[in-house]
């Protein structure tokens, strides 16, 4: 007997009688005794609105009575008399409704069991009906989520993450119309209609597609729910219908505030909580209103302290912005290519990331690539046909991503070691489509789900895998005559970051600690989210920033129509640069230098007949190309050092080779 799957989705319902049974199980009793002469009963779904993705059709699931003990329920397995056992037990559940949570499993004779676990008990109301039906409504608090009434509907407005609602329904097609902020024991406010809605580590986003309306919800004594730190309430249909006929009477709830005095109530709120977490003895010293304490470490400036430590004592020598930059960009994309000649120690400086993270071996992954790679196969595995058995790839990879998709809170970096040793768009290649997608979208699929039922060991290898934004995914590569050249496909999605080696002399100053290193707290998926600016906030790159980027388009797309910057990579470039932290050593103008060579420049290989015009001959130590014109028109914006060495680099292999790699 294996779970195939499972709906963390609390939904409601009763004891069904003997004739529901009948009708949709071909049962003559809701009640009876299995093969361990214990009871089993079937609960009726009372749920209005079940998860999207189970069947229509499901009306009951099993449930038994042992899971009603902890409720005081006692069954008495030395009773031959069946029939006063069963009474006994419909006695215990005629007052109650009863929350669970579903998943299927499957006997060995393949038939399909729909149970109920998680159960608990709820008692009736007095204006319980038997014909009724609930829908399920979610709940925040401020006990719960951390945030208070007024942030709660400012992150409403903007479109933010509201909190994590853990058992409701994640599916895309799942959208709770309405939504309660629970203000105390007595005082709910009820928000909506909504229609659409992401879902990912930082909670539940809502959106619609018309402006959300706000009003006293006062049907507190219709409401089923668990207790003060319940996340949901169930809501009979009926009453549910009239909440929604009340907040259509309301106006829009932006014309019922007004944003002025909205922002200053926000203000004056986040200082308030400011004041209370601060020390009486400090309160003194916090900084005058309106201004911020820059020389006050945050949490990621001490994390960035802790990699600099680590990369000294582990033997590397690296500049302080070549460290800057690949932090920025391993929290900013989906993924992060070190590249360089052998032995500069691209993967060790992984290594050193994920000790300075606190990560263990299950949440670091080396995966040294094999040059005989040749699809997702022989990465992630495949179903053997004959045994009915997937089989995962020998590289980790799967387990590895089965476990960062059950320990959500948990940070894991994947590194694909040496991974240009076979070609990287031939393996990776469900990866490349899958990690441009929204989070709630990015699934990894391992084979196809019509085949679930037949595959024996798809309890423990589902037909997909979520990704989440808590894996990282970061990759190595040497640039030699035993490896191949990345496609634009992989350069697109890809900060391609070239190590430099440090003069030799530097090996002398590395420190090195003699002494066992005590193991480091690990940093949670959580606080490392918290280093990352989200991707829809306003952009913030400047409009000569813009316009610099536009012509280096054209100049391109004269020269080559598969040439150019793309959308994508100018809101990665974006990206990175909201993502760069306060740091002495990397400056936002080298930081958008380094992002021309890293997201741009790159693609820049070919014969010389393609690419003379843009690369130039060197004339005076300085090639003549157009795109070194455009860099030096632009020294405004920054000064573009690393970019015009990549130039002179690229015109010297013109020169001598004819074409630049």
């Amino acid at each position: 007997m294996k779970r195939l799957k499972k709906w963390d989705m609390d939904l409601i319902g009763a004891l069904a009688t003997d004739e529901e049974a009948y009708e949709y199980q071909g049962r003559s009793r809701s009640i009876f005794r299995n093969s361990q002469n214990y009871l089993q009963f079937y609960i009726k779904l009372l749920s209005a609105e079940p998860p999207y993705s189970l069947p229509r059709d499901r009306k009951l699931f099993t449930c038994y009575s042992s899971d009603l003990e902890k409720y005081g329920f006692q069954d008495d397995f030395s009773n031959s008399d069946l029939e006063s056992r069963i009474e006994n037990l419909k006695d215990f559940l005629n007052d109650s409704l009863i929350v669970f949570q579903p998943y299927l499993k499957v006997l060995p004779n393949h038939d399909e069991v729909y149970v109920a676990s998680e159960i608990r008990l709820v008692p009736k109301l007095d204006t319980y009906k038997t014909d009724q039906m609930f829908m399920t409504v979610p709940v925040f608090s401020k006990e719960v989520h951390d945030i208070n009434q007024n942030e709660f509907e400012l992150n409403l407005l903007n479109r933010k993450f509201l909190g994590r609602i853990d058992n409701i329904s994640k599916e895309l097609d799942d959208t709770p119309t309405i939504v309660l902020w629970k203000e105390n024991e007595q005082d709910y406010f009820m928000y909506g209609p909504f229609n659409k809605h992401d879902y990912a580590h930082g909670g539940l986003i809502l959106l619609a597609d018309q402006p959300f309306k706000k009003c006293l919800f006062t049907w507190l004594h219709k409401a089923y729910y668990m207790g003060k730190r319940d996340t949901v309430i169930f809501i009979d249909v009926e009453t549910y219908t009239r909440m929604q006929d009340e907040l259509e009477k309301q106006i829009p709830y932006e014309e019922m505030v007004n944003t002025e005095d909205y922002d200053e109530i926000m203000e004056t709120n986040i200082d308030v909580k400011t004041e209370q977490e601060v020390a009486p003895d400090k309160a003194s010293q916090k900084p005058a209103a309106g201004s911020i304490d820059e020389n006050r470490p945050t949490k990621e400036d001490e994390f960035m302290e802790a990699f600099l430590r680590e990369t000294r004592e582990m033997g590397l020598v690296y500049k302080e912005k070549d460290l800057y930059n690949f932090h920025t960009a391993m929290k900013s994309n989906s993924l992060t290519i070190l590249a360089g000649m052998s032995g500069t120690g691209k993967s060790k400086l992984v290594q050193a990331y994920g000790k300075a993270l606190g990560l263990d071996a299950s949440q670091l992954v080396f995966i040294p690539v094999r040059p005989s790679w040749t699809d997702d196969s022989d990465l992630l595995g495949y179903v053997d046909i004959k045994n009915m058995i997937y089989r995962p790839g020998d590289s980790g990879l799967v387990d590895a991503l089965n476990q960062a998709q059950r320990q959500d809170r948990k940070l894991y970096i994947i590194c694909f070691d040496e991974m240009n040793l076979a070609r990287v768009e031939h393996y990776f290649s469900q990866f490349l489509s899958v990690l441009e997608m929204e989070p709630s979208r990015r699934t990894l699929r391992l084979y196809s789900g019509n085949i679930e039922q037949q595959v024996y060991n798809s309890a423990t290898y589902s037909p997909e895998i979520q990704i989440g934004n808590n894996v990282i995914f970061v990759g190595t590569v040497n640039l030699d005559e035993s490896t191949y050249h990345f496609s634009d496909k992989v350069l697109d999605r890809a900060n391609v970051i070239t190590l430099e080696v440090e003069p030799f002399v530097k090996l002398q100053q590395i420190e090195r600690k003699g002494h066992k290193q005590q193991p480091k707290e690990p940093i949670t998926f959580e606080e490392y989210n918290q280093f990352r600016k989200s991707e829809d906030s306003s952009m913030s790159l400047t409009s000569d920033e813009l316009n610099f980027l536009w012509e280096m388009h054209l100049i391109m797309q004269t020269e080559n129509k598969n040439l150019g910057v793309g959308p994508r990579v100018v809101k990665q470039i974006d990206l990175y640069l909201k993502n760069l932290p306060q740091n002495p050593f990397l400056s936002r103008e080298e930081a958008f230098d380094l992002q021309i060579v890293q997201r741009v420049l790159t693609k820049l290989r070919g014969p010389e007949g393609l690419l003379k015009s843009l690369v130039g001959k060197l004339v005076e130590d300085k090639p003549n190309g157009s795109i070194y014109a455009l860099l030096e028109k632009h020294e405004g914006i920054s000064k573009f050092t690393k970019s015009k060495q990549v130039l002179i680099q690229k015109a010297k292999e013109l020169k001598v080779n004819g074409f630049t790699i």
